[in-house]
């Protein structure tokens, strides 16, 4: 019998990727760095991110309230908050919180409820939202079924109507093609999120070599974000310099979380800023802007610009 697909094969084959880049020493002149990061008109110590984590209460029922908790941690930290699935309660308290958050609402087959997500995101003054394209499918090919709410597909008319509807900046989750990504540049949309969604697809390209395509197609047209596998300080640097305007730390946020809670999480998302220092500093780069493709090598070759 043929053996089934599983969701860590595109996950090893990412993590492989990743640490198979590797980073060379440019120390003349070098100065200490600075990862201040600036995101739709606001400040932010660091271009690592929360991810867009959602029932946190399932996965993590150690915490009562991990949502806010891991964005009090993004509030310490300086960084960008990212929130995915969930009602409108719930992420009216994760804004009392006081982090600058942005919101991923599922693609609901309810419109209606979209709809009224993405208005209550502007209502509670997020930092941007938008929408989860790789939640579509389920593990049958069909519409999938999240909690018991049901998924359908999205169409360039739907996401135009949906960047129209907000004066909010507007954020496609799941981009992992060119294709879609030049899509996401006709719809209006401000940002993408580059992601196999934690392996959804099976053997899926690592967003990380598909990235620089991405890249030059779109330019600075909208932000560039990525996860997946973003583990480590060393992770964020080579996103960046292959395109990412910013980062989400995934799974690896789930076990701080869990043991320390808010505390937790926030030395983490301070420890990666730190690592994403050190190799800003071995590689010359004063400012993020610094960072870039050259500094890299994939399969003993020098990437180029």
């Amino acid at each position: 019998m043929a053996e089934t697909f599983r969701p860590s094969d595109a996950n090893q084959i990412t993590r492989n990727y990743l640490d198979s880049i590797l980073i060379e020493e440019r120390l003349i002149d070098a100065e200490i760095p600075s990862t201040a990061f600036e995101l739709y008109g606001e400040k932010f110590d660091t271009p690592i991110m929360t991810p867009a984590f959602s029932h946190l209460n399932v996965f993590a029922p150690e915490r009562e309230n991990g949502m806010c908790e891991y964005a009090r941690a993004a509030k310490n930290a300086g960084a960008v908050n990212w929130v995915g699935m969930g009602e409108n309660p719930q992420f009216g308290e994760i804004m009392e919180v006081g982090a600058k958050t942005i919101r991923i609402v599922k693609p609901y087959a309810d419109r209606n409820k979209v709809y009224d997500q993405i208005a209550y995101a502007e209502k509670t003054s997020a930092l941007a939202v938008g929408i989860d394209i790789d939640h579509i499918f389920g593990n049958d090919g069909g519409h999938d079924n999240v909690f018991g709410e049901e998924m359908t597909t999205q169409s360039r008319d739907e996401i135009k109507d949906f960047v129209r509807s907000t004066k909010l900046p507007f954020v496609i989750k799941g981009v992992l093609s060119v294709r879609d990504a030049v899509k996401c540049v006709e719809c209006g949309v401000q940002g993408i999120v580059v992601s196999h969604h934690h392996g959804r697809l099976p053997f899926a390209v690592p967003p990380l070599m598909v990235l620089p395509e991405i890249k030059k197609v779109v330019g600075d047209s909208l932000k560039i974000f990525v996860d997946c596998h973003i583990d480590t300080g060393a992770d964020a640097y080579k996103a960046l310099a292959l395109g990412a305007d910013a980062v989400s730390v995934g799974r690896a946020m789930m076990q701080p979380l869990v043991k320390e809670g808010a505390e937790g999480v926030e030395k983490l998302l301070k420890q990666m800023r730190d690592e994403l220092a050190l190799l800003m500093a071995f590689t010359g780069c004063k400012t993020l802007s610094d960072i870039e493709p050259t500094a890299l090598w994939i399969n003993g070759r020098r990437c180029e610009k």
